[in-house]
């Protein structure tokens, strides 16, 4: 069996459903299965490159951003040319211009449909773009939602539901490769406080205000982290100011993916303030689990945020935008050791049962098989 992933970007190039494409194709290229990738690049031309794995990279050149999507439209000339060496076409959605290639294209093959998240905020493009999101969902052999209550709220989705398979989405386990002294000087830059940490791209629905304004009840021992990049930055820094909390709360801005983990590793409790569905799962509550660290969540309906912190047992989900519930739930961690304990054992036995990349892999490459076995 081959499999062409098709995701919108790649690492090093990193964002939610990129992770996913990732640990997808190690994990498949682990299992004995070739998996190759299709992407956009970044700049106005091709590369070719072999990863580490023994895997081709391809990345098709691209003409710039428009609306959050990369206009690479030689993405479908090379579809086109490579599609009937593969006999899995798996597509990682929302991503237009990969929709519109495999429509060029016309793979023969199986497709399957990674359905990340709904188009939340671009009401007008999504006019444009339906009727080729109607047509890859219909041609899709299957759709794999990250959570059944996301694609039990997607309007887009209820349509095809008798070709959904709900598989969760699983990150690999680092926490070994954690290092105490990593995770200590993290602590020691903060002077030893109580630390909250939260993590995402600085934008409208991660909810960050919302965590600036609940620090300003948290108990002067405590320091909030947020690390991230993004076009509310400097909106959030001068909040920040505003509220006269420098002291409690830093705006880290990017953090290197090799020092993410021991962030992880010394916050006392993981914070997603996350405000609406456009947070269809929260990867980075799972990173936290992984470090066996209690989470405080937005109870967002219809997103996956709160199945994956399950409310009371892996830490607690709040009113969506409430700053005062936010702060509440996190001064009852961050006051109860007893309560942070168990919480956080509860968080990284959920990871072991749920998220493991390992399952994410062996659940896809089953739902290849079932696939197979049709035609």
């Amino acid at each position: 069996m081959k499999v062409l992933q098709i995701s919108k970007f790649y690492p090093p190039v990193m964002g939610g459903i990129e992770s996913v494409a990732w640990e997808l194709t190690e994990g498949l290229n682990r299992a004995g299965v070739r998996a190759d990738v299709l992407c956009s690049n970044q700049v106005p031309r091709m590369s070719h490159e072999t990863a580490a794995s023994g895997y081709t990279i391809t990345r098709a050149a691209s003409m710039g951003m428009v609306l959050s999507t990369s206009i690479a439209p030689v993405m479908a000339r090379v579809l086109r040319q490579v599609n009937a060496a593969y006999d899995v076409i798996h597509v990682h959605m929302p991503d237009p211009m990969a929709a519109l290639a495999i429509w060029a294209a016309q793979p023969r093959g199986t497709v399957v449909v990674h359905w990340h998240s709904d188009v939340i905020r671009q009401r007008k493009t999504l006019k444009l773009y339906e009727p080729l999101q109607r047509w890859l969902l219909a041609r899709a052999d299957a759709i794999v939602a990250t959570s059944q209550p996301y694609a039990d709220a997607s309007a887009v989705l209820q349509a095809w539901r008798g070709k959904i398979e709900v598989i969760p989405i699983g990150i690999s386990d680092n926490c070994g490769l954690v290092g105490s002294d990593r995770a200590d000087a993290v602590r020691q830059r903060f002077r030893g406080r109580r630390m909250v940490f939260a993590l995402g791209r600085m934008t409208y629905y991660k909810g960050f205000d919302v965590l600036i304004e609940a620090a300003a009840a948290l108990p002067d021992d405590c320091v909030v982290v947020i690390g991230g990049e993004g076009e509310l930055l400097d909106q959030y820094r001068a909040l920040v100011a505003r509220r006269g909390l420098a002291g409690k709360v830093h705006l880290l801005g990017h953090i290197n993916d090799d020092e993410l983990p021991s962030h992880f590793a010394a916050c006392d409790v993981f914070c997603m303030p996350s405000t609406v569905r456009a947070e269809a799962y929260g990867v980075a509550m799972v990173e936290a689990m992984v470090m066996a660290k209690p989470i405080v969540a937005s109870d967002i309906a219809g997103s996956g945020v709160p199945w994956v912190n399950v409310n009371g047992r892996t830490g607690f989900n709040v009113p969506v935008g409430q700053a005062s519930a936010l702060a509440d739930a996190l001064i009852g961690i961050l006051s109860n050791a007893e309560l942070r304990q168990r919480l956080g054992s509860a968080s990284r036995q959920r990871y072991i049962d749920d998220f493991h990349a390992p399952l994410m892999t062996e659940r896809t490459l089953n739902l290849y098989r079932r696939l197979a076995r049709r035609t």
